[in-house]
């Protein structure tokens, strides 16, 4: 995987790369051979022989000369009060308006010298031409340098961005509504997963409103029916009132007061990230105490895990309430240690089982198989299910359906010894 801060380094390289060849051109370019700074270095030594301090100026200007044509150098010789005795060349330009006191090359404002100190005080100074201090030369090398890094640049530095202003597009698309929105993944660096993660979120957030929308829907739905049954049964209370007429009020009015209570616990559910409540729970004991209500006894080991015990409460008797609506009631409900830890809970049924294509679909709000004996009877609020998953996830497992050999539903949750 071609990681994105790679890139960068690599690129940072390169660039140093091209910048030290283009000072090695340069310092080789306007640096004497090593045998040239040498040679400067002997003759002025030797220079020292001949350069007496007996004040003939005439010699020393030749001396200097010969000097200045040998080397191609500005050659300079300073008396002791540090005065410009002989000059061959261009004057030198010392460092401060000084002489070093002591022998040896300097930089000065004109560019390295050197300077040697003869032994009655005396300075020779010898500027090589080697050292230009401006150089069309050198200048445009440096300019085609520049142009270099600039379109070597550009294209590195376009192809990192483009991806990155597609994602941008991508996000201001979704963030405009088009949920169907996905952008492109092209390469395998982080932009790359930055896309992947995008994709994956957006198909999320598409799934989620998609459900929602249609959570409204079937919840419209399937508020109207008691609703509608009460209006009505209120309109012949006001003409003929009687005991069955109380009944069905009162039985509609439980009704919707069930579907609003499973909405609520279902939203709530819903944006629940963590367990509000937390305590050890004997899944047995609670098994047992709910199943005695639909005369099935529990079975089992007894497990402790930590959880919500009014949540797991609400699971396993929506689960055997689903057996008794649905399937003639539980024929075994049984409770044993997972082997991954935790507990496991099996709750089996006589029913006439539920289709490959539907064994997910059952746990989605409002489901009903079609078709047969597998459809749902019209009694229950259609959120029972949806809520058992829930509320196994919740507690960090799931519930899983599969369909008995002979005939019969088998509903297994299984839960973690600690949630999280």
């Amino acid at each position: 995987m071609r990681r994105l801060h790679l890139q960068f380094y690599f690129a940072i390289l390169i660039t140093i790369s091209v910048f030290l060849c283009a000072v090695g051109a340069f310092w080789h370019l306007s640096t004497p051979p090593r045998s040239d700074v040498w040679g400067v270095e002997g003759a002025s030594e030797l220079a020292r022989l001949l350069l007496p301090a007996d004040g003939d100026r005439a010699r020393d200007a030749r001396v200097l000369k010969t000097l200045s044509q040998q080397f191609d150098s500005n050659v300079s010789l300073f008396d002791a009060a540090g005065r410009l005795a002989v000059n061959v060349g261009r004057a030198p330009v010392l460092p401060r308006g000084a002489l070093p006191k002591v022998s040896g090359w300097n930089f000065g404002p004109g560019g390295p010298q050197w300077t040697l100190r003869l032994d009655d005080g005396r300075a020779l100074v010898v500027h090589p031409r080697h050292f230009p201090r401006h150089g069309p030369g050198i200048t445009l090398l440096l300019v085609a340098i520049g142009l270099a890094f600039a379109l070597g640049a550009y294209p590195i530095a376009r192809r990192l961005t483009r991806r990155l202003e597609r994602l941008q597009q991508g996000v201001e698309l979704l963030g405009a509504g088009y949920l169907g929105t996905r952008v492109a993944i092209e390469g395998r660096d982080e932009v790359a997963a930055l896309a992947r993660s995008f994709n994956t979120s957006a198909a999320r957030i598409e799934s989620l409103i998609g459900a929602q929308k249609m959570l409204l829907a079937n919840c419209s739905h399937e508020l109207r029916t008691p609703l509608t049954r009460i209006r009505m049964a209120i309109e012949r209370m006001m003409t003929s009132p009687s005991a069955a007429l109380r009944d069905e009020l009162a039985r509609s009015i439980a009704e919707l007061d069930a579907l609003l209570e499973e909405l609520l616990l279902m939203s709530r559910l819903d944006a629940l990230h963590s367990l509000e409540r937390a305590e050890p729970v004997d899944l047995l004991a609670l098994a047992a105490e709910e199943s005695a209500y639909f005369n099935v006894p529990a079975t089992g080991a007894p497990v402790s895990i930590s959880g919500d015990v009014r949540l797991l409460r609400r699971m396993l008797r929506n689960l055997l309430a689903n057996a008794a609506r649905h399937a003639g009631g539980a024929t075994l409900v049984e409770v044993a240690a997972d082997p991954g830890g935790g507990g496991r809970l099996t709750i089996e049924d006589r029913g006439p089982g539920i289709a490959a294509p539907a064994r997910e679909r059952i746990f989605e709000p409002f489901f009903r198989a079609a078709g047969g004996a597998e459809e749902a009877a019209p009694a229950g609020t259609g959120l029972g299910l949806t809520i058992v998953r829930q509320v196994a996830r919740a507690h960090g497992g799931d519930v899983q359906q599969s369909n008995i050999e002979g005939g019969g539903c088998r509903f297994v949750v299984t839960l973690p010894a600690t949630h999280g």
